[in-house]
């Protein structure tokens, strides 16, 4: 749920930004000495790449790296052989899920991708465009969002399946102190992997206005960013 909050976020501020006078701003209409216009030439916040299987939380675990970071001991044959066939099997199981929804994957990012062009020409060409006019509905974020979330959320139940199941094995096999650094190994993955949100220029932020409300505040999410 957070990776896709996360999502949410990244998708609304790109549809801000997206919007004449950018940086999230109302602008103004030239208020303030014409120093709108100047603003909207100063470059933009680079959008990460949108990746719908990161997205997804498809990934795979390096069984060589998590042996280090639980800090097995090379005496511990018996339990190392144990803990990479859970990592394997784990690996194994996500990539099936991957496979069978690569069409899917493919088409989002595909879409995705279209949608952030279309919105960059708009931005480009039609510099009149009034946000207030148009319908959520009609929204191209909006419909992206909808979409990502219909597609993505049930692969992801999946993925949280597989991981449940991991996590469960890997509690039986480990004491106490090595399971929570798994866990604590097993959660920077998946922040490692969350879209950040692309940082604001302050200095673009200045003049024209603020806009009534929050850009889209904080919180992080689930890989493969927009």
């Amino acid at each position: 749920m957070k990776a896709f909050l996360t999502l949410v976020l990244i998708l609304s501020f790109e549809f801000v930004v997206a919007q004449p006078g950018g940086g999230g701003m109302m602008g103004g209409g030239g208020m303030r000495g014409g120093g709108q216009g100047g603003q909207q030439n100063q470059e933009r916040p680079e959008m990460p790449e949108f990746d719908a299987a990161k997205v997804a939380g498809i990934f795979n675990y390096d069984d060589a790296e998590v042996l280090k970071k639980i800090k097995l001991k090379k005496k511990e044959e018996s339990l190392t052989l144990e803990v990479r066939k859970a990592i394997n099997t784990y690996n194994v199981r996500v990539n099936e899920i991957a496979l069978l929804n690569k069409d899917n994957f493919d088409t989002l990012n595909v879409y995705v991708k279209a949608v952030r062009e279309s919105q960059q020409a708009n931005r480009e060409q039609n510099q009149s465009f009034d946000r207030s006019e148009q319908n959520r509905e009609d929204d191209p974020m909006f419909k992206v969002m909808e979409l990502v979330k219909e597609k993505i959320e049930p692969v992801k139940a999946l993925v949280l399946k597989e991981e449940d199941k991991l996590n469960q094995k890997m509690q039986t096999l480990l004491d106490e102190k090595k399971y929570n650094k798994w866990l604590d190994y097993q959660a920077e993955i998946k922040e490692e992997l969350n879209p950040k949100r692309p940082e604001r220029n302050d200095s673009g932020m200045q003049g024209g206005g603020r806009q009534g409300g929050r850009q889209g505040g904080g919180g992080g999410m689930m890989g493969g960013g927009f």
